[in-house]
């Protein structure tokens, strides 16, 4: 008789997930030496460190882009605009791209609108008599030139100047 011992060792197979969200700009995703091209999820077999199968499973994702639109208006005098770091000095639609939380690009509009501030003046002649002279709400005791800052039907600054001037009044004398 012959005695024959077996020692007979089973080595496990292997199996792993990978759970992977990209940008759409990182399409193809390469992975374990595969390209993929869209999300889903993919599974490949492999030969692991005990020469037996290795399961992987990835589960890939796609982080969306994000867009977003700031309607913004200001006044001129408000000039420049200040918006994700950048200054703007006129009305139109500007875009930056950032990254959003999830690495993914951010593009971001700025619709500027830039109301203007106004101007007026005002020339106005007037007789001593008719002093003091009101304007504005404002009174005036002397000839002059005076500006006043309003806010305009867009809520901007109007600058409206007044010219005043008071004629020197005039006397005759008749020899008769």
């Amino acid at each position: 008789d012959s005695v024959v011992t077996l020692n007979l060792t089973v080595k496990p197979n292997t199996s792993g997930t990978t759970n992977i969200g990209v940008c759409p700009s990182h399409f193809p995703y390469s992975w374990n030496g595969q390209s993929y091209n869209a999300a889903g999820t993919y599974t490949v077999t492999l030969v692991n460190s005990n020469g037996c199968d290795s399961i992987a499973t990835l589960n890939l994702t796609v982080n969306p882009n994000v867009t977003s639109t700031t309607n913004t208006t200001i006044c001129a005098n408000q000039l420049p605009y200040v918006w994700n770091g950048q200054s703007y000095n006129i009305s139109g639609l500007h875009t930056v791209t950032l990254v959003s939380a999830a690495g993914c690009d951010s593009v971001a509009t700025l619709n500027l609108t830039v109301n203007p501030n106004t101007t007026s003046i005002t020339n106005i002649g007037i007789c001593p008599s008719q002093l003091p002279y009101s304007w504005n709400s404002q009174t005036y005791n002397a000839a002059g030139t005076y500006n006043l800052t309003l806010i305009n039907s867009n809520g901007c600054d109007s600058v409206a100047t007044l010219n005043l001037t008071v004629s020197a009044g005039s006397t005759s004398t008749t020899n008769t």
